[in-house]
């Protein structure tokens, strides 16, 4: 088949809006805690607590972290029942506190202004320690709340926040807000809101329709 030059330029601009939607992709690093080069063991349990403000915790800022109101950053051999929803490795906004105050980390990371992104992550709650957990959840001017209750034990809910980027940096802090004895938090990473691949599939059809009826309709005139 023969691709016309107008056909062929539809099929560029539409290329190049969705090289673009793959430029403005964020990236948080160490989303899911996986990164142990400071972890050190300093409860005997397979958890190390977090000091307010640090950067023990690569790539993430303790945002809050108050009397025994740490954050803990979680080992597979801990003593607690509990495991990650990704990889071996999890944070407690709760740390050693029961109830609040609770704990919280932020990352800041490059993003496309006027762009839409989805933050994502992963909310732990068990049955053992109350069975409710929350977390707010902050991603440059955008809030919610989110809870999650269960009946089981060592759950694991994955929540969403959209929000658009005003900014070159935009800065996201998830922090515990509900929960007796255990908030859990793995898996964040933060993606841009773009079309599925089925509807890129239909606007790209539509154009090479557009192209092809202008072409006809062209060659008909001539004839």
């Amino acid at each position: 088949m023969v691709i016309r030059p107008r056909v062929f330029v539809l099929l560029a601009a539409l290329a190049t809006i969705i090289a673009g939607a793959g430029r403005a992709q964020a990236a948080i690093n160490n989303g899911s805690f996986e990164d142990i080069t400071n972890f050190q063991d300093n409860s005997g349990q397979d958890t190390m607590k977090l000091s307010a403000a640090s950067t023990e915790l690569t790539d993430w800022t303790i945002s809050q972290s108050v009397g025994l109101g740490q954050p803990a950053w979680i080992g597979p051999s801990n003593p607690f029942g509990l495991s990650a929803s990704a990889g071996s490795y999890f944070l407690d906004l709760t740390g050693y506190s029961f109830g609040s105050p609770y704990g919280g980390v932020s990352q800041t990371f490059p993003t496309a202004i006027g762009t839409t992104y989805v933050l994502s992550f992963d909310l732990g709650s068990t049955a053992d320690e109350g069975g409710t957990a929350g977390i707010n959840a902050t991603a440059g001017s955008a809030t919610q709340d989110f809870t999650f209750t269960t009946s089981l034990n060592n759950q694991w809910m994955t929540e969403s926040l959209i929000f658009t980027a005003t900014a070159a940096t935009t800065n996201i802090t998830p922090q515990g807000s509900a929960g007796t004895n255990y908030i859990g938090l793995d898996n964040v990473t933060v993606a841009p809101a773009v079309p599925e691949p089925a509807s890129l599939m239909v606007w790209l059809l539509i154009g090479l329709s557009i192209g092809v009826a202008g072409w006809r309709r062209r060659r008909k005139q001539v004839a």
